[in-house]
Formats: C-alpha cells, sequence, structure tokens
C-alpha cells in the first residue's frame, strides 16, 4: 500500500512565497519519485488531504485544483501556478492601488486586486466554452479532502444541556470549509470551484488589510447535534482570516484523514506534512511585569498571546495526544511480553478473560454493543498484527480483548499517533518577514529570495537519508543564487524609495478614510501630519 500524505499550509502572509518554493519542490520530487522505474507500488508518496490557513489557504486551494486536474501547471521552478501569483505578480504598489469594488474604509490593501489573482489560479481554467483539458499529478491520490480554516464574524451557536440549569449556549467563531475533490468532470466546473476560490480569498482576509469576504455556507455543512443556530439551507456569513483562530490546521487534517480511515488501519503508513515559515520558537517574555504592565504594553503582549495561542492549539492537542498513545503503546506491549513467558501466562490469561468478558459490554453500551466490540477487536489485530502474531495462539484474542479494555477506558478508540514531519524556517533566514511579514510584498527580489530559501529547505529534508518518507527517487534541480544579504532583512535597511512610495499612498488612503468619517480637507490634513503621519514614518523607518 502507498504512503499516504496530508499536507498542512499555515499562515504566512507575504511569506506566501517560502511556502510556494517549499511546495514545488516537494511535488516535483514526489512527481519524479512516483512515476520511477526504482519505487516500488508501496514506495509511492500519494497526498490525499490539504489544510491552509491565512495565505496557506490560497495555497491549498490552488494545490488541490492543480494536482486534481491540470498537473502541468505545476512544472517549471520559476513559472508554477504558485511561483507567479506568490511571487511574480503580488507587490506593494498594487496592493495600495485602489480599484473599482475597493472601499477605502473597509481595507487598506487592494481586496479586488488579490480577488483578480484569484480568478487567474482558480477559475480562469473555466472561462472558455470548451471543456478544460484535465491531468491528474502523479502524486494526487484518487480524491483529496481539501480543508480551509475560517474565521466566521457572525458566528454560529451551540448548547449543551446541563443540569440543573438547562442548556449553556456559546457562540463560535473558528470555523472551517472541508470539501472532497474527486478526478471527474462534475468536480472540474466553474460551479466547484467560484464558492472555493470566495473561500479561499476570505481564509486569507488579514484583519484591516484587507475586507471582510462573505461565503455562502449550507446547512448540511453544520450538522453537529449540538447546532442551536436555525441555520437556513444556504445562508451567508462573513468571514475574515482564518489564521485568527486556527493558523496551523494540524487538527482539521487528523479530522479528514479519520474521514479517509476511520479504523486506523494504515497508521504506520500515514504522514502529516506541516509547511511554515515560522519556526516553533519561544514568545515568551521575562520583561513585563506588574509595575510595567501600563495599557499600550499589556494590550500589545495579550494580543501575542492570544494570537500565539491560538496558532499553536493544534500542536499542543497533537502532543498530548501523541503522548497517551505511547503511553497506550507501552502498556500493551509490556501486557505482551508478560502473556509471552510461560510461567503464570495461562493463569493470567484466564483472569484477564474474565475481566475483559464483564467490562467490554459495560464499555461499549452505548457504542454500538458487541457489534462494536468486533469491530474494534479487529482493528487492534491490524495495528497490532506483528504482537498479536508473536503471542501464542491460546492467548493472542485474550491480549487484544484486554488491550481493548484499556483503549476504551481511556477513550483513546478514536485516536492514533500522528507522524508530523515539518519544512519550516526562521527570521534569520528569510528576507520579507518584518512588519509582521508584510515587507516581502515590497520588492520582487524578497519574496524571491524566500521562495528559493523554502526550495533550499524542502530539498534538503528530501535529500536526508533518515527521511522518514524513505529514500525519494528523484533528481534536484538546481537553485538560483541566494544572496544571503538579504537574510532576516530589517525595515530599516529596504529601499528607501519604496517606503516612501508606500508611505505616500498610505497617506492618501488615510486622508480619504478621514473625509468619509466626516473631517473636511484641513481637519483631516492636521490629523494626518501631526498624529497619523509621525507614527507611519516610524512604523516604516523613514
Amino acid at each position: 500500500m502507498a504512503k499516504k500524505l496530508a499536507i498542512i499550509v499555515s499562515g504566512a502572509v507575504s511569506l506566501g512565497s517560502y511556502e510556494a518554493g517549499v511546495m514545488y519542490e516537494i511535488f516535483h520530487a514526489l512527481d519524479q519519485h512516483n512515476q520511477s522505474a526504482d519505487t516500488m507500488p508501496e514506495d509511492r508518496i500519494l497526498v490525499d488531504v490539504l489544510t491552509g490557513a491565512s495565505a496557506g489557504g490560497m495555497t491549498a486551494a490552488i494545490l488541490a485544483q492543480k494536482l486534481m486536474f491540470e498537473a502541468d501547471a505545476l512544472k517549471g521552478a520559476y513559472s508554477n501556478s504558485l511561483y507567479r501569483p506568490w511571487v511574480q505578480e503580488v507587490n506593494i504598489i498594487d496592493l495600495l492601488k485602489e480599484r473599482p469594488g475597493d472601499s477605502p474604509t473597509k481595507s487598506i490593501l487592494s481586496s479586488q486586486f488579490v480577488e483578480d489573482i484569484s480568478r487567474r489560479y482558480l477559475t480562469a481554467r473555466y472561462q472558455s466554452h470548451a471543456d478544460p483539458p484535465t491531468l491528474r499529478h502523479a502524486a494526487a491520490d484518487e480524491k483529496i479532502w481539501l480543508g480551509l480554516a475560517m474565521s466566521n464574524l457572525n458566528g454560529v451557536d451551540y448548547k449543551k444541556d446541563i443540569w440543573p440549569s438547562g442548556k449553556f449556549v456559546y457562540t463560535r467563531f473558528q470555523d472551517e470549509l472541508r470539501i472532497l475533490i474527486e478526478n471527474t468532470s462534475e468536480n472540474d466546473t466553474i460551479d466547484v470551484w467560484e464558492p472555493l476560490r470566495n473561500a479561499a480569498v476570505s481564509c486569507g482576509a488579514f484583519p484591516f488589510a484587507f475586507r471582510a469576504v462573505e461565503v455562502i455556507r449550507h446547512k448540511f455543512e453544520y450538522d453537529s447535534p449540538d447546532l442551536y443556530s436555525q441555520i437556513l439551507p444556504t445562508q451567508h456569513f462573513l468571514y475574515t482570516d482564518g489564521g485568527v483562530f486556527q493558523n496551523q490546521p494540524i487538527g482539521m487534517a487528523k479530522d479528514l484523514v479519520d474521514l479517509i480511515d476511520p479504523e486506523h488501519i494504515d497508521t504506520k503508513n500515514r504522514f502529516y506534512l506541516f509547511v511554515s515559515p515560522w519556526g516553533k520558537t519561544s514568545v515568551s517574555s521575562s520583561t513585563l511585569n506588574a509595575d510595567n504592565a501600563d495599557f499600550l504594553p499589556f494590550g500589545s503582549r495579550l494580543a501575542t498571546a492570544i494570537y500565539n495561542q491560538a496558532g499553536f492549539q493544534d500542536w499542543i492537542m497533537a502532543e498530548n495526544v501523541n503522548s497517551r498513545i505511547d503511553l497506550f503503546n507501552k502498556r500493551a506491549a509490556e501486557l505482551a511480553s508478560i502473556l509471552k513467558k510461560e510461567a503464570g501466562s495461562a493463569e493470567l490469561a484466564t483472569s484477564l478473560g474474565a475481566a475483559s468478558n464483564l467490562l467490554l459490554p459495560i464499555l461499549f453500551l452505548q457504542a454500538g454493543g458487541q457489534d462494536a466490540v468486533n469491530k474494534a477487536r479487529e482493528r487492534l489485530k491490524s495495528q497490532f498484527a506483528q504482537e498479536y502474531n508473536d503471542l501464542p495462539s491460546e492467548v493472542r484474542n485474550t491480549w487484544v480483548d484486554a488491550i481493548l479494555v484499556l483503549e476504551s477506558a481511556a477513550e483513546m478508540g478514536e485516536r492514533d499517533e500522528m507522524q508530523i514531519l515539518a519544512i519550516s524556517s526562521d527570521d534569520s533566514e528569510l528576507a520579507g518577514s518584518d512588519l509582521q511579514a508584510f515587507c516581502g510584498f515590497f520588492d520582487f527580489k524578497y519574496r524571491k529570495h524566500d521562495y528559493d530559501v523554502g526550495r533550499d529547505k524542502a530539498q534538503l529534508f528530501l535529500l536526508r537519508e533518515d527521511c522518514p518518507l524513505g529514500k525519494i527517487n528523484f533528481s534536484p534541480e538546481t537553485i538560483d543564487y541566494i544572496d544571503h544579504n538579504l537574510d532576516n532583512l530589517k525595515l530599516e535597511n529596504m529601499d528607501l524609495s519604496i517606503r516612501q512610495d508606500v508611505y505616500s499612498r498610505l497617506k492618501d488612503r488615510c486622508l480619504i478614510v478621514l473625509g468619509e468619517a466626516g473631517a473636511n480637507k484641513l481637519e483631516a490634513a492636521a490629523a494626518f501630519d501631526f498624529v497619523i503621519g509621525p507614527k507611519l514614518k516610524g512604523l516604516l523607518k523613514l
């Protein structure tokens, strides 16, 4: 059976260029590997899950479409359908240029410019009357689950029945869109990809930089038994950047994998690849204390705490689950080792069997009864096939029942260990990470630098002899020269004329906003010159 890969693409702002470089190399290598005569069928690597947040949501959506229908669009290191939007086309000048449909009171940057790019790479394919040709990528599984992290500003209500006070209602703003993409003509249409394009744009609608986006959702997408809101068959919700609540959607990828393999039969061949320009570095602070926690430093630190806790909550979940599974596996192995010993094993097996026969009906009373017990037994026999077959035949099934009791009592039946791999970087290697990662938009050479860093990181990952994916049969392409003078580039060292142009365009935007807020030209100019302008110059290091 081929190895399966779920890819998680984090939020990144302009550092989406880094992620584009990583993704190009991954799929360039897997394309060669899966078609190589030296690759055994069981060593092929197929992608069946893609999740993304913020900038990563747009990347995941483009990848899903190209992998399933337009494989050639991912070819060419400096011409593919990730390089062009993330490196070649996006730039701060166009982002600051107001277009028809933009509103300076709703966003600082041009949302319409982003809309235009999304249409070029997701729906332009369907503009011709002729059916577009289809070509599935060698690294694409027959079906791909696409998941987008989203932030629903309207919110959806859920309830819990609590004794004795009755129902407890809470509003959930973290949201997501999940869709199964199949290699069929029905899935390769404007009717499928226009809503996905719009959702991907909403997923990356960074607050204040881009306007919030209305997305049509459907009643069947909200199937929780705890749902309290009355959802219409089709309903509009307003969304902003998905990274606000889930910037690294590892948990969503795990949920989608569980839909593919609910019995966790193929856990050993399942891998999760996390792609992010941000390494897991500390953001702790020892400088804030009760004496200096004035409004500004306190507010800044609170925002940092909330954002980073949201960003890493899925890592915390994965680490906790993996720790519990490690302990369960250890106990199962210890019990197997004891039962292998001849002395006393028959007596112990009899005792364990009696206890299991009493406990399993109780533990599975609400989970399907005997049929569920039998199904769980078969799953464990498959998951622990080596340990099961190594045991004497007379105690094998007793051992399975005993560890099933342990698993069920600990509520571990729906959990399996996640083999998470990562291709990440940090500020010291990237050019566009300053100014909350918006600086990459300032110059093509910054984005190109970060794209090539991503390519380099991915090649090093794929060429490692100890890569958990195994030996990848591919020939790496040459990467353009990387100018390491751009590593860890700070705003004050960037081109002065670009920063001045950004300042000028932001000034125009501010004056328009102040005017629409009711200020006359003189009042708006004074407010900018004496209050906003100096802060903006400080921000841009002018």
